[in-house]
């Protein structure tokens, strides 16, 4: 029968596969279909980075006895094992912190209301100092540093309990998990969308509560684990850690990916007009009109569209609009739908008795 060492080494491999294929995918739509890349996207890449470096180290320590009984392994081979499971935890702990500072960096990007830029950032910042204190801690258990992963050869003293503070991060884990989950229904409630958008805006960013139930699990196998029997009893602990971090990349993931689903569907080249044009292809041009004035009105911010108006005066008294000859595709990601409605009057041109505005459409080709 397979030892629960070798079946922790194929769990880590199949995610790792499936957390891989998810960082490919959305580098592939953020490069290539979104045309942008946030800071977000780069912290999702390196959370799978750091997850591959987790199960790596996590099979060197099957190999050297992770998974079996501690009390029938060599010295050596107890010894190498631990160690090994330090330098995996190490990766694991700051990769799960990475995969809540990704959803976190997302979310600053998109929420307008300063308390709630407020609360993101505190969350931001406690998840990663906790998780970079208890790295340190990991590795700072015992005097001499060695005593800790090869206790029968190196007498020493121990400066603290690693365990209980693992189970307060992990705690403070969860509960980041469900703050990053919940709080996307609070600000998509103050966008004027409709009700059905509003669920799938927050549902979308809400399968994070399947990491919070992960991290719990992890969290409740940790406070009962026997160190006593380090490498045989931590197994079940590597593996909730492993699944927090893997359900973590897939809720993130998942939901970034709507624009590579556009366009397989054939809805690649969608433009954010929020039904002012009937037409993918048509490119909607101002036309101002001016009455009794001797002065420019100020000009209009647009988040859209680049309008270039020349000076010339025709005989009509009519200012045109010299041609637009450029125009940036946006898709329909989930920040494109929560900013454009955010930013929903941006496109409107307020006009105060000195002139109005006329609509119209000129031909503009869409770029993949």
């Amino acid at each position: 029968m397979m030892h629960p060492g070798h079946q922790l080494s194929y769990a880590m491999w199949a995610m790792v596969a499936l957390v891989l294929v998810l960082v490919a995918l959305r580098l592939y739509t953020r490069i290539w279909i979104v045309k942008f890349v946030g800071a977000e996207d780069y912290m999702y890449a390196w959370t799978g980075a750091f997850f591959l470096c987790f199960a790596v180290f996590i099979q060197i320590s099957v190999q050297y006895g992770l998974g079996q009984n501690f009390w029938k392994l060599s010295i050596d081979e107890s010894s190498n094992a631990i160690f090994w499971t330090y330098v995996a935890n190490s990766f694991a702990i700051t990769g799960n912190a990475m995969a809540k500072l990704s959803m976190g960096l997302f979310l600053l990007r998109v929420v307008q209301v300063r308390w709630h830029k407020t609360v993101l950032w505190v969350a931001v910042v406690v998840t990663a100092a906790t998780s970079i204190a208890l790295t340190i801690m990991l590795w700072n258990q015992t005097t001499p540093i060695r005593a800790s992963w090869d206790p029968l050869r190196t007498p020493g003293t121990w400066n603290l309990r690693i365990q209980p503070m693992s189970v307060g991060l992990g705690v403070w884990s969860s509960i980041c998990d469900f703050f990053f989950a919940i709080f996307p229904w609070v600000f998509t409630q103050s966008l004027p969308i409709p009700r059905r958008e509003k669920f799938m805006l927050a549902g979308g960013m809400s399968l994070g509560i399947i990491a919070g139930a992960c991290g719990i699990t992890r969290t409740v196998v940790l406070s009962r684990l026997n160190v006593f029997n380090y490498t045989l009893n931590f197994v079940p602990y590597f593996a909730w850690a492993g699944a927090e971090i893997a359900v973590a990349m897939v809720c993130l993931g998942i939901p970034t990916l709507r624009p590579l689903y556009l366009k397989t569907r054939g809805f690649a080249g969608a433009y954010s007009s929020h039904g002012q044009n009937s037409h993918a292809n048509e490119l909607p041009r101002f036309v101002m009109y001016e009455r009794k004035t001797s002065y420019l009105p100020p000009p209009a911010h647009d988040s859209k569209f680049s309008f270039s108006f020349s000076q010339r005066r025709t005989e009509d008294n009519v200012t045109k609009p010299a041609p637009v000859r450029q125009m940036k595709s946006r898709n329909d990601s989930l920040e494109d739908i929560i900013s454009n409605y955010q930013d929903r009057d941006a496109g409107v041109i307020w006009i105060k008795k000195e002139v109005r505005v006329q609509k119209d459409v000129v031909e503009w080709p869409l770029r993949s």
